[in-house]
C-alpha cells in the first residue's frame, strides 16, 4: 500500500509540474537531519539494569527528511500531504553485500540491523487534508497536524483525522475542533465490537487574540474515550457483553499569552485537567469511580541586548501521588518543548539512545510516542546565548530538575529513595553554512540525582555526557 502511495505521489509531481499555469500550482517545503551522537554511561549505574539491555555507552547516527506538499487546486483551495522518509538510524535500512554475509548475521528469521528487502517501510505517509476557504474563516478536513497550541510547551506536533473550522474576525481567531483518535472496528482477535460506539473522539473550542507584540488565548477540550466500555466488547460466541467496562470523561483549560515590551519576550502557558478517568459502567461489580486531576505550567522569559541574549523558564509536570486514587494526570512536556535540553528528556538523544537512566530500574517520564517524555517534572533553567556574526550561535544553559512525587505511578507504590533528577549543563555551538543549512556541535553533562537510585539506597548512580552533532536543513 505504500508504494501505492509512492507511485501515485510521483504521477501527481509531474503532472503538476506539466500541467500549465492555469492548473493547480504545487509548492514544496520540509527539512531533513542528520545526526551523530554518543552518549556515556548512559544507564546511569555501574551495575546497569542487568537484562541484557545495558547502554553504557551509546554511540550512533540518526536521520529523518521531511517533504510537505501543497496542491493549490484554486484560489483558497488547496490540498496538503506531508510524508517522512528513512526516518531511523543509520544502517537500518542497508542490504548485506552477499548471500554468505547475510547468512552470518541472520537471527531468528529476521536479518539483524536493517529492513532486508521491505523498502516500503522507508516512507510513512503522515498528512493528507484540504483546506478551503468560506466567508471569515476556512474549514479543514482530512489527516492534519495535531498536538499544538498557545507556545510550544506541551506541543506534539502529531497528526489526527480530523475537522476543524478557523473563524477569522479582525484581530480575533476562533475556532472548534473534532478529531476522531480512535475508531472501534474490530480487534483482529475473533472479539466483535460496536461500531456506533467504542470510539475516541475529542472536540476542541477555543478563541486566540492578537494584539501589538503579543497573543492571548484559551482552549477548551474536552476527550471521551468509549474504547474499554461494555458496548465495545461483545464475545462473538454468546452475543453479551464482556463485564466490567468503563469510560474515560476528561476535560483540559488551557490559557496562554505571548507578549514582546521591547528587547524583553515573555510567555506562558496553564494546563488543568479534571474528569473521570474510569467511569465505571458497572460500579457493583468493578468499584467506585476513579477521578482525575493535573495540571502543567510553563513560564519563560527572555531578553536580547545587541547580539547577546538571557533567559530563565520554568517547566511543571504534575506527577501521580502512588498513594492517591486520583489519577494526577498532567500531559506532558511535550515533543517540541523536550528538544530544549540535550540529556533530560531530550527529544533526540532518548528516542535514538533509548530511555536514560534505566540501569537500577528507575523510570523518569512516563512511555511518549517514540521517547521519554518530561512528566513528573519542576524544571529551572537559565541560558546566556551570543551571536558574534549572523551565522554563528553560541549559547550555554544550566538546567535543575526534580520530581514531583518520588515515584511513579507505573514505577513502584514505594517511593524512590530521592527526588532530584539532577542538574544539567548544555554547550552548543551552530553555524549557517547556507541560509538553509545549519551545522550545530553540543556538549551536555548531567550530573544525575539519586532520583535514579529507584528504591534500591545502596544502588549507585553515574554521571553521563552527550556529544552531540547534527546538520539540518529546511527547504
Amino acid at each position: 500500500m505504500k508504494r501505492f502511495w509512492v507511485a501515485l505521489l510521483a504521477v501527481a509531481m509531474v503532472a503538476g509540474f506539466a500541467l500549465s499555469a492555469s492548473a493547480a500550482d504545487v509548492k514544496f517545503s520540509g527539512s531533513y537531519y542528520a545526526l551523530g551522537a554518543t552518549a556515556n554511561d548512559w544507564q546511569l549505574s555501574k551495575e546497569g539494569a542487568g537484562n541484557g539491555t545495558d547502554r553504557t555507552t551509546a554511540s550512533f547516527f540518526a536521520q529523518r527528511l521531511r517533504v510537505d506538499t501543497a496542491f493549490k487546486v484554486a484560489e483558497g483551495l488547496v490540498l496538503n500531504t506531508r510524508f517522512d522518509a528513512l526516518e531511523g538510524r543509520w544502517g537500518q535500512f542497508g542490504r548485506y553485500q552477499n548471500e554468505e554475509m547475510r547468512r552470518a548475521w541472520q537471527t531468528d528469521g529476521a536479518w539483524y540491523g536493517n529492513d532486508g528487502d521491505r523498502d516500503s517501510k522507508n516512507i510513512s505517509f503522515d498528512r493528507a487534508y484540504v483546506d478551503f476557504a468560506i466567508p471569515y474563516g476556512k474549514f479543514r478536513v482530512g489527516r492534519g497536524p495535531s498536538g499544538n497550541w498557545g507556545t510550544k510547551f506541551a506541543d506534539e506536533d502529531i497528526d489526527s483525522d480530523q475537522i476543524v473550522y478557523f473563524g477569522y474576525f479582525g484581530n480575533a481567531t476562533v475556532g472548534f475542533i473534532y478529531e476522531k483518535m480512535y475508531e472501534s472496528t474490530g480487534d483482529g482477535n475473533g472479539v466483535l465490537r460496536n461500531q456506533a460506539d467504542g470510539d475516541n473522539d475529542s472536540y476542541h473550542v477555543y478563541g486566540m487574540y492578537k494584539f501589538n507584540g503579543g497573543s492571548a488565548g484559551l482552549k477548551v477540550r474536552h476527550i471521551r474515550v468509549a474504547q474499554f466500555s461494555d458496548d465495545s466488547y461483545v464475545n462473538p460466541q454468546t452475543g453479551l457483553l464482556t463485564g466490567n467496562g468503563f469510560k474515560q470523561k476528561i476535560w483540559a483549560i488551557q490559557p496562554y499569552v505571548q507578549a514582546t515590551f521591547g528587547p524583553v519576550f515573555l510567555e506562558a502557558e496553564f494546563n488543568y485537567f479534571t474528569g473521570k478517568f474510569r467511569d465505571w459502567e458497572n460500579n457493583d461489580t468493578a468499584g467506585d469511580d476513579r477521578k482525575l486531576r493535573g495540571m502543567s505550567a510553563y513560564l519563560h522569559g527572555k531578553v536580547n541586548v545587541g547580539n547577546a541574549y538571557f533567559g530563565a523558564l520554568y517547566a511543571y509536570v504534575s506527577g501521580q501521588d502512588p498513594k492517591s486514587a486520583t489519577v494526577n494526570f498532567g500531559s506532558d512536556g511535550g515533543r517540541v518543548f523536550d528538544q530544549q535540553n540535550l540529556i533530560l528528556w531530550g527529544y533526540y538523544s532518548n528516542r535514538w539512545a533509548g530511555m536514560l537512566g534505566g540501569g537500577n530500574g528507575a523510570l523518569y517520564g512516563q512511555t511518549g510516542f517514540d521517547y521519554m517524555a518530561m512528566t513528573n517534572a519542576h524544571e529551572l533553567k537559565a541560558y546566556v546565548g551570543f551571536n558574534p556574526t549572523p551565522k554563528w550561535n553560541l549559547q550555554g544553559s544550566l538546567a535543575y530538575a526534580v520530581a514531583d512525587h518520588t515515584a511513579p505511578a507505573n514505577a513502584s507504590t514505594v517511593d524512590y529513595v530521592d527526588h532530584k533528577y539532577g542538574t544539567e549543563l548544555d554547550l552548543t555551538a551552530s553555524y549557517k553554512i547556507f541560509d538553509n543549512l545549519t551545522y550545530t556541535v553540543g556538549f551536555g553533562y548531567l550530573w544525575a540525582g539519586d532520583y535514579f537510585k529507584g528504591v534500591n539506597e545502596n544502588a549507585t548512580v553515574n554521571d553521563t555526557y552527550l556529544l552531540l552533532n547534527k546538520l539540518d536543513l529546511t527547504f
